[in-house]
């Protein structure tokens, strides 16, 4: 068993690396470009599941939330259930499920994800921080408020700058396809 000085600090890094999340969120729906960046290491790769969009470094997420901020009406995203995994004093992995409400062209959103993360500390300003290294994320659904009593039953629950697709999840997984046999 490890010594209760190291449970403690594992016990710190969980609430530190949800506290991230949460300051993820936060930054999004503030529109603070600069903390938002802040949760990020330079090196970092931020992908949808799907291969619709790919990022990789701070300077290019900057460049491409700079832009999608600006897209943004009023938004609110939350962090739903957190699991994380220590690889190593300062790696971690995890999942975090996920909605967001969104005001884009004057219509309501609603998105549900799943983000699979990568976490590392890093030293920071402040001290040792958590950012994240990698970020994919995949979806339940995206789609306009008025949508979901019809979409939510079909495979095309994403509809993303204007073109329906096939949502990732659960269709995505094994154990989903094991269930349906597909």
């Amino acid at each position: 068993m490890a010594s209760i000085e190291a449970r403690l600090q594992q016990l710190e890094d969980r609430v530190a690396i949800q506290d991230l999340a949460a300051e993820y969120c936060r930054a999004i729906d503030d529109r603070d470009l600069e903390a938002f960046l802040e949760t990020y290491t330079e090196d970092c790769v931020l992908r949808y599941k799907d291969g619709a969009m790919r990022i990789d470094g701070k300077p290019a997420l900057r460049e491409y939330y700079a832009n999608r901020f600006k897209q943004y009406g009023l938004t609110f995203h939350y962090p739903h259930a957190h699991v994380i995994t220590f690889d190593g004093p300062d790696q971690a992995h995890g999942w975090l499920s996920g909605h967001a409400e969104m005001g884009l062209s004057g219509e309501g959103w609603l998105a549900a994800f799943r983000y699979t993360d990568v976490y590392r500390r890093e030293t920071a300003k402040e001290g040792m921080k958590w950012r994240f290294t990698e970020r994919e994320l995949a979806a339940w659904y995206y789609m306009k408020i008025a949508d979901l009593p019809l979409g939510m039953g079909q495979t095309l629950r994403k509809h993303y700058h204007g073109e329906l697709m096939a949502a990732e999840l659960p269709e995505s997984m094994g154990t989903y396809k094991a269930m349906h046999n597909l």
